[in-house]
């Protein structure tokens, strides 16, 4: 297992002297199946000095390096049973999991609590507060951390496939498991939100991409280099 986050006894210290403390930085892996959202999560956490970003993992990949929590982006994840955050937690490398999300429903949150996550983090927390969150799960602690956060104050730094061509993050999210081939009920049953919020959010995706139904609005999306794993 990783080793424990926490301050440290220092080396070489005079004898009868009190030991000085080390702080060890917070080993991070973020984890999604899109390059670009792991590239933006490793940009908005890199200027905190508490954390190092020590790998950065494409679903169904290993984890390469000893990292003290695997931060998951649910982004675009239309798998409803988190096996995937199973297979996470068997790797020797990983110490705890945190779900990072958009999502405050409660059955998401227990269904990930459940499969082994020890952390469900909102996507609308400021970047601090998120760092802080993480060394709360590395510490051993199961952190529901959903409100007291700013509208946008999560934003900074992280990056979307759609997101260049005016998409938000859950309009993207939408039309990520629409590529996946999911009718409007599947898309509401994985992201547990009612069948019209996810007809609001096609019918605005389709006003933002200027197309009128599914056909044009695959052929539309697939221009954009972010949803090149669906070409």
């Amino acid at each position: 297992m990783p080793p424990s986050p926490d301050v440290a006894p220092g080396a070489n210290a005079p004898a009868g002297d009190p030991a000085p403390r080390v702080v060890r930085r917070l080993r991070v892996a973020v984890a999604n199946d899109f390059e670009l959202v792991v590239a933006g999560l490793s940009t908005m956490l890199a200027p905190f000095e508490s954390i190092e970003v020590c790998d950065s993992v494409l679903l169904g990949e290993p984890v390469d390096s000893v990292v003290d929590v695997v931060l998951y982006d649910t982004f675009g994840r239309a798998d409803l049973g988190f096996d995937e955050l199973r297979r996470l937690r068997q790797q020797d490398k990983v110490g705890a999991i945190a779900i990072y999300t958009s999502n405050a429903d409660a059955r998401l949150v227990r269904a990930a609590l459940d499969a082994g996550a020890a952390g469900v983090l909102s996507k609308a927390l400021p970047a601090a507060a998120l760092v802080a969150a993480l060394v709360r799960v590395a510490g051993g602690e199961v952190v529901v951390a959903q409100s007291g956060a700013v509208a946008g104050d999560g934003l900074a730094g992280r990056d979307w496939p759609g997101r260049s061509m005016g998409l938000t993050e859950r309009q993207a999210e939408v039309v990520v498991l629409l590529l996946e081939g999911l009718t409007n009920a599947e898309i509401a049953e994985v992201l547990y939100v009612g069948l019209d919020t996810v007809k609001t959010h096609l019918r605005r995706a389709y006003r933002v991409l200027g197309v009128r139904n599914r056909a044009q609005a695959v052929a539309r999306l697939l221009e954009d280099p972010g949803f090149g794993r669906f070409r």
